[in-house]
């Protein structure tokens, strides 16, 4: 390595001379600064790199070069920041600890001392130094202080203090010793020449001149002066760059091709962009980087939509060089003004403003409803963009396709660009249209809108001082505002979020997770079985359904210890075994585990068919049982999910074991899209969870067709309303027993004291009497006695009665008729004692009947103790209730639900990026974390909902995390391939811990897809086989109605001459694979397929953007045919199914981005009954990525197969003989679609006549 670095500056150093530097020499250099840089930001290279590096002070040589004052250098010097930057580094290189700002600040002193004791032990007498050992270090640390100290040096006492204080000895570096050597020539050859005039000169005329430093030697020493400021100036931590960095974009670096580069990178040439590898030096490091990268890519998200918008307005410029918009677009209007109406002050230590809030206007004056009702949907913390354009003299007529990155703005006239972020929409008459809850947002009145924002502050001072500076002041100029989807438009606060925990020191992850995190150590080192917090017994509830079913679940068991006759809810205990010789298991795994089964009874809770619990009916897997085992336990558990295996099963499992098993703690549920925590829920509610323990945060919930609304705003009318019908069975419970229901059922305080005082006491009078009557009824005239009207006579008496007249009396009361009827009635057997001493018969009238079965006194008892447990769960969901009615407010009240009452919180990765700062502040806490599509979710945005709250004394609270995913489809989206490909921005946490060998649990049995179909994709995953329910179920045995095949792939050739075709770059359609895939599905609903079952893919968006037009066209108007359920790209539809899947493949002349296997492998994974895909067969069956898959669609004809005689509703078992039709080409298949509609036609016409 060392000599790879001599090489490297000595190249350095002859391309300096050559006069052209060619594209090759250029690349040369830049590699090898990248590969200084990957060897830096590992800290297992860099400890024994860095040193090497430091030595030969390789940036301060690079940038004192000649190559770096090229103009063709840009790049270099980028990278040169970048590997300046992690030389200094603020860690520990031998231990891996991050250094505190104080342990840096003291490295930094000790040099700076250093120095001074080599000045004063070296160079007593040098006037220029003496300065350097008495001056105090804030006097000397600065660049421009060091400098005007060394600059005036000789080369002798710089070499001397680059040797002493930067450990740089001259004379051994090749290189530099090279320099010397020149320097050592010239200035002999300077002094000889120089001595040859003076002795030629005559001797009155000899004068002794200043020596003056040859160029040669004023380059060594300009360079050595560097060493020593690099060494000695006051470090900057990047921490406080980043603090100081406006998050929005502004037009210079949106429109910069050398920051923001094209979306289509080809990796021909390196970037200075950081890289997300699998290992990172520190946590700091880590979110540094993808905030770097994070930033970018939203840039150029913002630069497409700002590029796509712009033209629309069609700014023109009048005479008097005003500029005026005769377009619209969907995204953008016309900007009525700007007024900024608060700067604060700077906070203590600092120089931008606090806060900057400023007033927008626009008008939606001729704006369609729809995109008007857009517009009003703008709420809180919603991003929009405000835009200078002044028109250019001659518009641009060209495609803005054509146009480059640097170009767009010159010719559509882009002067600035700002963000501001919206707190509230206002609307002519000042009504508030933005509130959060849609119960009292308001309708908007007027075409008028006042949006009051916030401004970046730092932002806003740089245009300040910009605008002392002489330049032109910006904000009322702005002439255009644009919003955003909201959906893509949260980039600032995911900005905000990365960089407030780079600025907190309570940023920590569990003990048990850091260095699996950053990369390093033991790969299952937080896998439950090597934790000290692992579980010996788990009450595993209704996961198992009988005694078989935990026999199955565990094949690797020594023992399995289930006693006869037992019935769940099942206990497990693992004890560990014998030792396992098998080199495949980790030595920690190495052990037989022997399993001991028992069980219990659940109580009874009340005699309502509702109060018995709702139990689980899947039989889950032995893998599935592992997952759910691990999920349990304390530690990291990766389950690999292939499609249709039961991932959403087994986490909602794992939810409700962790719901019960442990009542104090909270549950926190991420996932990339609504629709999986849709899923989620729906199966969540399903089991023996209450629902007023979940909610929803987010805004994902208004896009969802449910049937409960658990976002913060439903559950909070759902709590209120429950407190009302609470109540109103309190009221009833009251009636029932005598007393003024409207009193006790006042609010939920009284009825507190109503519970303690009536009911518990009844209830406690209940047991007495019990006791009292005795099990049989033998002493029952006992209690009915003392309990009868002749009793309750002498206790309103005011005298005294004597002892014999008292017992006399009692004689008399045991012998009445009454107390002889009951007492005969159970001796008898036909009631027994509980049921006629029970006090609240007469409220659970409305139960099923009867109430007490009389089959034995413990029976009776159970039930009786059943009810009085409904009553305690009632009054203990009535305290719960307590709060909603003392708070008078919805947002105080959905803090309350977030903080204390709910217990199962779910949302978006995005959404928890966006709200951490709210959770954190509002001291939100949890114990567990599941998140499900974790391979399709960014890094940063899987450890964000790491950290919703603050740490406990330095120490996570976290106890369980549980990744569940698929890495083998695809991964994040990331829409420039500069930040895919070379950044590695889409690499997510999960596919980085599958890279890092994490134990992963991999369910290997699915239960959606057709055997056949599966095998499309089961050869990518470990032993993936199959369900029972798809080898059985008459639905997977039965073909398809029409179709002679379950799947197949249909060739399609030239279409009129053309395949494939690009109406603008990169957006690829295909009209005759279009035409085919409309047939295929006008042709399916024919056969009696419903719209709602069919799904219509394509793996590029200029194709799903014309098949919409194709069905809209041909069939959508019809309602024989109507719409597929979805017609979208395979990308968006990863996540989930459907019955019948119809493809196409739009290209004909290269493979295109298909060859991504995770892509094909989502692809073939979406359909449950039917896989019709439609392409260039020669083009992809010579993929060799592909060949897989196209090696099965080969054992198939090429032509689309069909079954015209079939009829809607026709069952055909997988294995008859078909009757198949061959359709050759698109025309002949929609002739024989004309045919079967013209029937079908007819059909329906003498049914109606009939």
């Amino acid at each position: 390595m060392s000599e790879l670095l001599d090489e490297f500056l000595a190249s350095l150093e002859k391309f300096g001379e050559l006069p052209d530097l060619s594209v090759e020499e250029l690349s040369y250099l830049e590699r090898c600064i990248e590969l200084m840089i990957d060897l830096l930001d590992q800290l297992p290279t860099r400890r024994f790199f860095r040193p090497l590096l430091v030595d030969k002070h390789i940036v301060v040589r690079c940038r004192g070069s000649k190559v770096a004052q090229l103009p063709q250098a840009r790049l270099v010097n980028q990278l040169l920041g970048i590997l300046r930057y992690y030389e200094n580094f603020e860690i520990d290189d031998t231990t891996g600890k991050p250094l505190s700002r104080r342990e840096v600040t003291d490295l930094h002193y000790e040099r700076l001392q250093l120095l001074q004791r080599v000045c004063f032990q070296e160079f007593p007498d040098n006037p220029s130094l003496k300065q350097i050992m008495l001056v105090n270090v804030a006097k000397l640390d600065t660049r421009e202080a060091l400098v005007q100290h060394f600059e005036p040096l000789p080369f002798d006492v710089l070499k001397v203090l680059c040797a002493k204080v930067c450990y740089l000895d001259v004379s051994r570096d090749t290189t530099l010793a090279a320099m010397e050597q020149k320097v050592r020539d010239a200035i002999a050859a300077q002094e000889l020449q120089e001595a040859e005039k003076e002795a030629a000169a005559e001797p009155k005329k000899k004068k002794r001149k200043k020596k003056v430093k040859t160029e040669e030697e004023e380059r060594l020493c300009k360079l050595l002066v560097e060493i020593l400021v690099n060494r000695l100036e006051r470090p900057v931590m990047q921490q406080d760059d980043v603090m100081k960095m406006p998050l929005y974009p502004t037009e210079e670096l949106i429109w910069d091709p050398n920051l923001v580069p094209e979306e289509h990178y080809s990796g021909d040439y390196t970037l200075a962009l950081p890289k997300l590898n699998l290992q990172f030096l520190t946590i700091h490091d880590y979110l540094l980087r993808n905030f770097n990268l994070f930033r970018l890519e939203s840039t150029h998200e913002i630069r497409d939509d700002l590029q796509d918008q712009i033209p629309r307005m069609k700014a023109s410029i009048d005479q008097d060089g005003t500029t005026h918009f005769s377009g619209s677009g969907r995204m953008m209007v016309p900007l009525g003004g700007l007024e900024v109406m608060n700067v604060k002050r700077p906070k203590v230590g600092e120089e931008v403003p606090s806060e900057v809030r400023a007033e927008v206007r626009w008008s939606l004056t001729g704006v369609l409803p729809q995109i008007r009702e857009e517009w009003d949907t703008l709420r809180e913390h919603d991003v929009i963009f405000l835009i200078r354009i002044q028109a250019p003299t001659e518009p641009y007529d060209g495609r803005v396709a054509e146009l480059t990155v640097a170009e767009f703005p010159e010719k559509f006239g882009v002067i600035s660009v700002r963000g501001a972020e919206i707190t509230e929409l206002l609307d002519d008459e000042g009504n508030v249209i933005s509130d959060p809850n849609p119960a009292e947002r308001k309708t908007p009145v007027g075409d008028g809108r006042v949006a009051r924002v916030i401004l970046d502050p730092a932002q806003y001072h740089q245009d300040l001082e910009a605008m002392a500076s002489g330049k032109t002041e910006i904000y009322s100029t702005l002439n255009l505002v644009m919003r955003r989807k909201p959906k893509e438009n949260n980039f600032k606060a995911i900005l905000h979020t990365i960089r407030s925990l780079m600025n907190n020191e309570d940023t920590v992850v569990p003990d048990w997770l850091h260095d699996l995190f950053l990369g390093y150590g033991d790969p299952g080192a937080a896998q439950y079985w090597k934790l000290p917090t692992a579980l010996s017994e788990i009450d595993f509830r209704d996961t198992f359904l009988d005694e078989d079913h935990i026999l199955e679940s565990f094949p690797d068991a020594e023992d399995i210890d289930v006693p006869e006759d037992l019935k769940r809810p099942f206990k497990l205990k693992f004890e560990k075994g014998t030792a396992i010789q098998s080199a495949k298991r980790p030595p920690e795994r190495r052990w037989a585990i022997w399993v001991i089964a028992s069980a219990y009874t659940l109580p009874n809770m009340g005699p309502y068919p509702e109060c018995k619990p709702r139990e689980n009916s899947i039989r889950f897997t032995p893998v599935q049982v592992e997952a759910i085992r691990s999920g349990v336990n304390p530690g990291l558990t990766m389950v690999v999910g292939p499609p249709g295996t039961g991932k959403t099963d087994t986490a909602v499992q794992v939810v409700n074991l962790l719901f019960h098993n442990f009542p104090d703690q909270k549950i926190v549920l991420v996932a990339h899209s609504n629709q999986a925590l849709n899923d989620l829920f729906e199966k969540i509610v399903a089991l023996d969870i209450p629902e007023r323990y979940l909610l929803r945060l987010g805004r994902g919930i208004e896009e969802l067709d449910a049937k409960q609304d658990f976002s913060k705003w439903g559950r909070v009318n759902h709590m209120l309303k429950r407190r009302i019908e609470l109540l109103a069975k309190v009221e009833r419970l009251a009636d029932s027993l005598g007393l003024s229901g409207q009193d006790v059922a006042y609010t939920c305080e009284n009825a507190q004291h109503f519970f303690l005082h009536h009911v518990r006491y009844r209830w406690e009078e209940f047991h007495k009497k019990l006791a009292i009557a005795g099990k049989n009824g033998a002493n029952i005239h006992k209690v009915l006695t003392q309990t009868g009207p002749a009793a309750k006579k002498r206790r309103l008496d005011e005298e005294p009665q004597a002892k014999e007249d008292a017992d006399s009396r009692r004689v008399e009361d045991e012998n009445s008729e009454e107390v002889k009827k009951m007492s005969e009635q159970i001796l008898s057997g036909r009631k027994t004692v509980i049921s006629f001493l029970f006090p609240f018969t007469k409220f659970f009238a409305d139960a099923p009947q009867p109430l007490f079965p009389s089959e034995s006194h413990e029976a009776d008892l159970e039930v009786a103790e059943g009810c009085f447990r409904y009553f305690e769960n009632m009054f203990r969901e009535i305290e719960e209730c307590r709060a909603f009615e003392l708070l008078r407010n919805g947002h105080d009240r959905g803090d309350y639900l977030i903080t204390t009452h709910a217990r199962i919180i779910a949302m978006t990765c995005t959404h928890a990026a966006l709200t951490r700062s709210t959770l954190v502040n509002l001291s939100f806490k949890y114990d567990n974390l599941l998140m499900e599509e974790s391979a399709q979710i960014l890094e940063v945005e899987t450890f964000i909902p790491m950290l919703l709250q603050n740490a406990e004394n330095g120490v996570s609270r976290l106890k369980r995390v549980m990744l569940i995913g698929d890495h083998h489809q695809l991964p994040p989206v990331v829409k420039n391939r500069a930040f895919q490909k070379y950044g590695h921005l889409d690499q997510s946490l999960y596919a980085r811990f599958v890279r890092l060998k994490t134990p992963t649990v991999d369910l290997n049995l699915q239960g959606r897809a057709r055997p056949s179909i599966a095998e499309l994709y089961s050869w990518r995953y470990r032993d993936l086989g199959n369900l029972p329910n798809v080898l059985t179920d008459d639905r997977y045995r039965y073909t398809n109605p029409g179709l002679t095949y379950v799947y197949q792939f249909v060739n399609v050739e030239d279409f009129e001459g053309r395949g494939e075709s690009q109406p603008t770059p990169y957006f690829y359609q295909n009209l005759g694979e279009a035409e085919y895939c409309v047939a295929l599905f006008m042709y399916m609903r024919l056969c009696g397929i419903p719209a709602e079952k069919i799904s219509i893919l394509s793996t590029y968006n200029g194709q799903k953007a014309l098949l919409r037009d194709v069905v809209r066209t041909r069939c959508s108007w019809n309602p024989l045919f109507g719409e597929p359920a979805k017609i979208t790209t395979v990308d968006k539809f990863q996540g989930q199914q459907n019955d019948f899947i119809i493809v196409s493949l739009v290209r004909t002349q290269h493979v295109g981005h298909l060859r991504d296997v995770r892509r094909l492998i989502v692809t073939m994974s979406r359909a449950r009954f039917g896989l019709y895909v439609f392409g260039r067969f020669s083009l992809f069956e010579n993929c060799f990525e592909l060949t897989p898959v196209f090696s099965r669609f080969a054992k198939l004809p090429r032509e689309l197969s069909l079954e015209l005689q079939e009829q809607p509703g026709s069952t055909r078992l997988l294995d008859a003989d078909p009757q198949s039709t061959v359709v050759q080409d698109l025309h002949q298949m929609w002739t024989l679609l004309q045919v079967k509609m013209k029937a079908q036609f007819q059909d329906l016409s003498s049914q109606a006549f009939a």
